[in-house]
């Protein structure tokens, strides 16, 4: 019988290390917390391993209704996205905007400038259901979504948006 419990941790351990979250209110205002970069004299470094990424290639991120962000936490190491969109939190609920390409020689990289050109996100909850609402000039809301799951592994957090409003 001890043999059995030894084979059932050994193999339940390795899916323990991956949890999941239930989407709430305060578990994203969490993770938007410890996404804000480090200022530096007014100024802060771009892109940051901080930053929420998001596929890109074929233009995912402004086509699919189903986005994955990924968030990797201090000190891991990760391989960047080919075709990224990336939101670079530079103080609360507020980010800049980027679009990068890493795989093509030479890299490029396009971002909003601030304080112009920058987002902020309202987060709240709707029957149950926790929504992330991104502004532009703090009145305009250009993206809402609903944080349907999030997941926390060892060296990142995989978070689940899906888009509440077609644009088309």
């Amino acid at each position: 019988m001890n043999n059995y419990k030894l084979i059932y941790i050994v193999f339940l351990f390795p899916i323990c290390l991956v949890a999941q979250i239930k989407p709430t209110k305060s578990s994203i205002q969490k993770i938007v917390k410890t996404s804000i970069v480090e200022m530096k004299k007014g100024k802060f470094s771009l892109p940051s391993n901080k930053s929420w990424e998001f596929n890109n290639i074929d233009s995912l991120y402004f086509k699919k209704d189903t986005l994955n962000a990924y968030v990797y936490k201090e000190g891991t190491k990760h391989k960047r996205l080919c075709e990224v969109i990336d939101w670079t939190f530079y103080r609360k609920n507020a980010f800049v905007l980027g679009q990068g390409s890493n795989c093509k020689e030479p890299t490029t990289r396009k971002v909003t400038r601030t304080p112009k050109d920058y987002y902020k996100i309202a987060i709240y909850n709707v029957e149950n259901e926790s929504v992330i609402d991104i502004l532009r000039y703090d009145k305009m809301i250009v993206e809402s979504f609903i944080v349907t799951e999030l997941y926390e592994a060892e060296d990142f957090t995989e978070i689940k948006l899906v888009r509440r409003f077609n644009g088309n």
